[in-house]
């Protein structure tokens, strides 16, 4: 009977598992295109929006799912409470009290989910090499490249309109990628929301490039050590 239920378990949890990552792959479209629709607004009642509550509900069952499953639920609460966090979809729960934020807290809480999207997509990545230590090298690179993505996105809409330097969406993504590397572009955001989007970027570049460094360190000693003769060890 055990093992009956178990198997149940694993089952629905290869389930939301397989959904989860459907669904962040097609919220990072919709974000896409939603970002390049003519009519798109920051906060406003668009695509995203509207999807937005089923894709975090899916988000929170996964997460209460894994909880539930889980022999240790204390340790994965605190191991796991970010993915939580971040799967709540804040501007709809204060939208229905009539709470609508401005500037960077309403962009910010607009598109919050997102990064559970991108966790889900680290989280993948990380098994796609049978070698964890490349996995996880891998899982840190996605966070990275997808942080510099929904950066752009967002600096392009923040700075089109009031920003001459920023002619197109290529700018705002040449912009991000220099911002992420903490060279800094030779132009600068005007607006409350690209300056905000630019402290944010930078401090991403920072705890991430180090990490890689690190990781990349370790990849190479590594294969080094295998490629080195027995003898040579010995010795």
């Amino acid at each position: 009977m055990q093992g009956k239920d178990n198997s149940w378990k694993t089952l629905i949890g290869r389930v939301l598992e397989i959904l989860v990552l459907t669904v962040s792959l097609a919220l990072i479209v919709i974000i896409s295109i939603d970002a390049f629709a003519p009519e798109t607004r920051l906060s406003g009642h668009d695509f995203y929006r509207l999807v937005q509550l089923p894709f975090c509900l899916l988000f929170m069952a996964d997460f209460f799912f894994e909880l539930y499953r889980s022999t240790d639920r204390s340790r994965f609460f605190r191991h796991n409470f970010l993915i939580l966090f971040v799967s709540i979809p804040y501007s709809i729960i204060l939208g229905t009290f009539g709470i609508a934020p401005d500037g960077f807290g309403g962009i910010f809480l607009h598109y919050l989910p997102t990064l559970r999207a991108v966790l889900a997509m680290a989280y993948v990545t990380s098994f796609i090499s049978r070698d964890r230590l490349i996995g996880l090298f891998a899982s840190y690179a996605m966070i990275l490249l997808l942080s510099i993505y929904f950066a752009s996105l967002i600096f392009f809409l923040a700075e089109r309109h009031v920003n001459p330097a920023v002619t197109d969406y290529w700018t705002a993504l040449y912009w991000s990628i220099l911002q992420a590397t903490t060279l800094g572009a030779s132009f600068y955001a005007v607006t409350t929301v690209g300056k905000a989007v630019a402290m944010v970027i930078s401090v991403m570049g920072m705890l991430m490039f180090p990490l890689f460094t690190v990781y990349l360190t370790r990849i190479v000693k590594k294969y080094a050590a295998h490629d080195t003769p027995q003898s040579d060890k010995k010795s």
